[in-house]
């Protein structure tokens, strides 16, 4: 299978949410003019609460650029149901308990919990630490591989990648600002 970068025509696949099954993503990506496909770790990890907290809050922004997002975690369906309820959260959560769109999209999994930061990363993980805290973030289970790293795919309507980014530490990643203004 070639990889997925930009420019790569992705094949359709269907996935659960919390609230629906065997929801196909050609249908999905109709509904705005892109889709950002965001790899996250699993619910109980605070930096993916963080994330998902900081893009609820943005979720009008990014639909005034015609914009949606979909947020891939490694927790099961059941999890996510003790989680959320409908409507609690403005965008889809896939959940890929078995790992096969991670796997697909060949995102990297670090070498140990050691190399999941790097040096450059240090005020990086300081300010999400700070938020996190002061949101009184908890570690939850953990679920999938916890040496998981995240990643992002932007689509077009036509299931094209416009841009492809595997992150190579657990903070190598836009900012909530940042992933707007590429849209």
């Amino acid at each position: 299978m070639e990889k997925i970068q930009a420019g790569t025509k992705l094949n359709d696949f269907t996935f659960d949410t919390p609230f629906a099954s065997g929801v196909a993503l050609s249908d999905k990506v109709k509904e705005a003019d892109k889709t950002v496909l965001l790899f996250l770790r699993y619910y109980g990890c605070r930096i993916c609460q963080l994330e998902m907290r900081e893009y609820t809050a943005a979720y009008d922004r990014l639909k005034a650029k015609n914009a949606q997002l979909l947020v891939v975690l490694q927790s099961p369906v059941s999890t996510m149901l003790a989680q959320t309820k409908p409507g609690e959260v403005p965008y889809d959560i896939i959940c890929d308990p078995e790992m096969k769109l991670f796997q697909q999209f060949e995102l990297h999994v670090a070498a140990s919990k050691e190399t999941m930061t790097r040096p450059e990363d240090a005020e990086k993980m300081a300010e999400k630490r700070a938020k996190y805290d002061e949101y009184g973030l908890v570690h939850g289970a953990y679920e999938g591989e916890e040496l998981q790293l995240p990643g992002y795919f932007i689509l077009d309507g036509g299931m094209n990648v416009l841009e492809a980014h595997r992150a190579v530490s657990l903070v190598d990643m836009p900012t909530v600002e940042e992933m707007i203004a590429k849209l």
